[in-house]
């Protein structure tokens, strides 16, 4: 057996999947917290963390070498592409970890983020899928009609970046004037973008930390997804718990990983605002992304075009 690793350093966590090359099932996922940037502000250069963001690099390729893993890729999204040192940031993993660095543009990683959800069993019987894919730094948008991508656009988004730039750091209670100002800023973003009603005509997917982190939620509140669902009620709920609380008492939340406390309130929000532009009544969680999608492209050749 013989396997291909692809790592992606995100702004919020870095992530591996390990895929057998032959039967392309996953063998194995692991993530790692760095948070690679605190402002996302575009030019700004990668803060301190950035060792240890390397270092992370190195544990989860010795992770995916355990599974089997002789061929491994490291593909930097959004925090990376924006900064002022990526060349530095590029040579210090190389060195790090003897593998080099490959900086996407943002319409890859969408495509690419499409691409791996195409990919989950759990939704390969569906003709169209719609996918968001929320990290730190940015959010994919795909619509794909059977192979055919309708859409593949990646926006400055981000938990992170939102917290930030809206919210102060998200260390203290969120106000209705701050949720307002982060839905009238998504939405002027994404209303000519997102088709009307598109949960008519597509699937509704959310991939990423904030979508595993609800799911992780009602699970410690004893209602585990069905079939994958995230009930937009639910989202809508916890919203507004978390914009209640303050930072301390979000990280006693049960099943909220306390190292995503600060951001959470900025990515329901966010949640809220794809729901209400789908019409989504809840959003099909799936574990698979950017990473999966990397794995189709090197393998071919059902992903030779996502770079044309």
């Amino acid at each position: 057996m013989s396997a291909i690793a692809v790592v992606d350093v995100g702004s919020n966590s870095i992530k591996v999947a390990i895929v057998d090359d032959q039967d392309r099932r996953e063998l194995g996922r692991l993530t790692e917290s760095v948070r690679l940037q605190q402002d996302i502000n575009p030019g700004d250069p990668l803060s301190l963390e950035a060792q240890a963001a390397a270092a992370a690099i190195g544990r989860l390729l010795d992770f995916a070498r355990t599974k089997g893993a002789t061929r491994f890729t490291v593909l930097g999204t959004s925090a990376v592409r924006e900064c002022s040192n990526r060349q530095v940031f590029a040579e210090t993993v190389r060195a790090v970890t003897g593998v080099p660095l490959t900086i996407v543009s943002g319409e890859v990683e969408a495509r690419l983020a499409g691409s791996g959800v195409r990919t989950d069993p759990a939704y390969k019987a569906y003709a169209n899928i719609m996918a968001f894919d929320l990290g730190g730094g940015s959010l994919e948008v795909t619509a794909i009609r059977g192979q055919h991508y309708v859409l593949a656009r990646s926006f400055p988004l981000g938990s992170v970046r939102m917290t930030n730039g809206y919210l102060r750091g998200g260390a203290g209670v969120i106000d209705e004037l701050d949720q307002t100002s982060i839905r009238t800023h998504l939405m002027g973003v994404l209303q000519t973008i997102i088709p009307a009603n598109a949960a008519e005509n597509f699937l509704i997917i959310g991939a990423g930390g904030a979508f595993a982190a609800v799911a992780l939620h009602l699970e410690a509140m004893g209602e585990p997804p069905v079939g994958g669902r995230l009930p937009v009620l639910r989202i809508r709920e916890l919203r507004d718990r978390m914009c209640a609380l303050d930072l301390d008492a979000r990280r006693k939340i049960p099943g909220i990983p306390a190292d995503r406390a600060d951001i959470m309130p900025a990515a329901l929000i966010t949640l809220c605002v794809l729901a209400d532009l789908t019409g989504a009544e809840s959003f099909h969680l799936s574990h698979y992304g950017v990473r999966h999608g990397m794995v189709e492209l090197l393998l071919g050749p059902s992903g030779e075009h996502l770079l044309t």
